[in-house]
């Protein structure tokens, strides 16, 4: 079945591949999900948790039988300052590091943090991010491991450029070469990495209202010059994350406005060059769904999605919700039994 809506076709699934779940709940907002499948099989998930003022908490949630159920929520880094954006790796020797923004005043005195953990339960800040800038202004950090435990952090400058940095000690020191990877009116990027051919996928959104969405794709860290690649550049179009697929595609969800309110989309590649058409998950009337964050694991057709979902729309009550099975493909139709 295809739908149109707000001027793009977008594949919509069935409702058993639609389920969608509350994991946490109350007033408030909880939203900006950073997720990890742990070595041992647990799930570990930070969130940001904002109060009246949209100042930030970070809290963290764990789930032993693969998402079904989670516990209570607890705080791991929360001080007077706004804490956000949380960004949480495995380290190879099992423990955990958590990448965030900080900052307790303008744009100036946000920088980028680092808080390690054993256990994935308790989390100690160690300090700023020294990536080469004399002042304030980093924010929105998006790491990735590789298979050799380098870290590739991307984020980017408010009012600049976005870039990249790479570390080989799990995060303690960083490059400072200040690799720019999309131009100055460039927000929130985010970076995937194909181990197979070393090729490397950010997106990123350009405006403010309405938001474009672009990517640009390299297989060499230090060189983004190939040009940007329209990715949902009709309508307001805003939180893309770009994951590789078990089947080394690349897969890319964000959100699209229909209406008052947000939708998530997932767009498909082969190449990081061209995508396929959007596949929608679960459009509402009635609620507002943003940042979408994939967790990858062995199905080339699906990933467990978790996202912030604000009910009814203009509440400001976000809870994070997850989809057990959101399907990346047209998968579920190759036995020819479309509904």
């Amino acid at each position: 079945m295809i739908r149109r809506a707000a001027g793009v076709i977008a594949t919509v699934l069935p409702a058993m591949a639609m389920a969608q779940v509350a994991v946490t709940s109350g007033p408030g907002t909880d939203y900006q999900p950073a997720i990890v499948r742990a070595t041992d099989g647990t799930l570990v998930m930070v969130f940001e948790r904002l109060n009246a003022s949209f100042s930030g908490d970070l809290w963290v949630s764990r789930s032993v039988d693969d998402g079904s159920t989670w516990s209570t929520p607890s705080a791991v880094i929360a001080s007077s300052a706004n804490e956000r954006h949380p960004a949480l790796v495995q380290l190879g020797d099992g423990s955990f590091v958590l990448f965030y923004l900080k900052g307790s005043g303008g744009a100036s005195s946000f920088r980028l943090f680092r808080a390690t953990s054993a256990d994935g339960l308790s989390f100690t800040e160690q300090g700023t991010l020294s990536l080469g800038w004399t002042t304030g202004g980093e924010v929105n950090p998006h790491v990735i491991r590789h298979p050799d435990g380098t870290l590739t952090l991307s984020y980017h400058r408010l009012g600049g450029s976005s870039y990249v940095s790479q570390s080989t000690d799990n995060g303690a020191s960083w490059d400072s070469l200040k690799t720019a990877i999309a131009p100055g009116n460039s927000q929130l990027p985010r970076i995937a990495y194909r181990a197979s051919d070393g090729r490397y996928l950010v997106t990123y959104q350009v405006g403010s209202s309405p938001l474009s969405l672009y990517a640009r794709t390299t297989t060499n860290i230090r060189d983004w010059s190939a040009s940007a690649i329209p990715l949902a550049v009709d309508g307001d179009n805003h939180d893309s994350v770009p994951v590789v697929m078990p089947d080394q595609a690349f897969v890319v969800f964000h959100i699209r406005a229909n209406g008052d309110q947000y939708d998530i989309y997932s767009r498909r590649s082969t190449d990081a060059s061209t995508f396929e058409e959007p596949i929608a998950h679960g459009e509402t009337d009635d609620a507002n769904d943003v940042e979408p964050h994939p967790l990858v694991g062995t199905s080339p057709n699906s990933v467990q999605l978790y996202w912030g979902r604000e009910h009814p729309v203009g509440s400001a009550d976000f809870d994070i919700y997850r989809q057990p099975a959101a399907p990346v493909t047209d998968a579920l139709f190759d036995d020819g039994f479309e509904p």
